[in-house]
């Protein structure tokens, strides 16, 4: 299935609290992760959306 989404929530690798990130426009959690890298340098342990 394929969500394409303005917030979505992540959570670093060693982290025990998400953090939220908001996109201009909705995206997939592909381009998310690659925005996340970009902006934090390290990889999400985990990237998940929330609601409608």
């Amino acid at each position: 299935m394929l969500v394409r989404r303005r917030t979505w929530f992540y959570r670093l690798a060693g982290e025990q609290f998400a953090h939220a990130i908001t996109f201009k426009l909705p995206l997939t959690s592909a381009r998310a992760k690659e925005a996340l890298l970009k902006a934090l340098g390290k990889p999400a342990a985990e990237l998940w959306v929330h609601g409608s």
